[in-house]
C-alpha cells in the first residue's frame, strides 16, 4: 500500500471530531433548529468553540485515486408508496490507479412526525474504477427503507419531501429531492 501497489478503499464507520469536547459526535444528529450563520455564533447549539462539523465525517476515506461524483439524479419527483424509485450519480475517476471506491446513499426526511436526522446512510456500493473511466451507479429505494419509529411509537414511513445524496461521505454531495406518496 505505501508504494500505490494496492490503493486502499476503507471508509470511517464513526466522524472523528475536532476535539475530544465535542463527543458524542454523530453524523446522524437530529436537526436543532438553530442555523449555522457566523453573526449568530454565540447562540449555536453546540460547541461554542468549535464549528459543528467533524474533522473527519462519517464515511471519509482517503486512497490513491481521485473520484469525481456527478450530481444526484432521481428517475422520478414522486415515489409511489408500493414503489421503487431509481437513484443515480455518475463517478468517473480521474485519477492515474485504479481505485475502488465505497459509494454511500444517504437520505433526510424533510417533514416528519418527529425530528429527522440531517442524514441516515441507506446503502452503499464498492465499484472498481480505472483510471479515466466513468461508470453510473444506481441504488432503489422504497418506502420500506424511510421508514422509522414515530411519534406515536409505530414503526413506518412517513409521505413526504426528502432529500437524498449519492456521495463519499456523510457530509458531501449535491442532493436530489423527491416526495413519497401516501398509501
Amino acid at each position: 500500500m505505501l508504494f500505490g501497489d494496492y490503493s486502499p478503499s476503507a471508509r470511517l464507520p464513526v466522524s472523528f471530531p475536532h476535539d475530544s469536547g465535542q463527543q458524542p459526535f454523530f453524523y446522524n444528529h437530529p436537526r436543532t433548529g438553530r442555523p449555522e450563520t457566523p453573526q449568530m455564533s454565540e447562540f449555536k447549539a453546540r460547541w461554542r468553540e468549535y464549528p459543528n462539523t467533524a474533522l473527519y465525517p462519517f464515511g471519509h476515506g482517503l486512497g490513491y485515486g481521485r473520484i469525481e461524483y456527478g450530481d444526484t439524479r432521481v428517475d422520478a419527483p414522486r415515489l409511489a408508496w408500493s414503489g421503487t424509485l431509481a437513484v443515480r450519480a455518475t463517478l468517473r475517476n480521474s485519477g492515474q490507479r485504479a481505485t475502488e471506491e465505497v459509494v454511500q446513499l444517504y437520505v433526510h426526511d424533510r417533514v416528519g412526525s418527529r425530528v429527522r436526522p440531517v442524514r441516515e446512510l441507506k446503502g452503499f456500493d464498492k465499484i472498481l474504477l480505472q483510471p479515466g473511466e466513468s461508470r453510473e451507479v444506481v441504488f432503489e429505494l422504497s418506502a420500506a427503507q424511510l421508514a422509522f419509529t414515530r411519534a406515536d411509537g409505530s414503526h413506518g414511513a412517513e409521505p413526504g419531501a426528502f432529500d437524498v445524496w449519492i456521495a463519499p461521505s456523510s457530509t458531501t454531495g449535491v442532493p436530489a429531492r423527491f416526495e413519497l406518496l401516501a398509501p
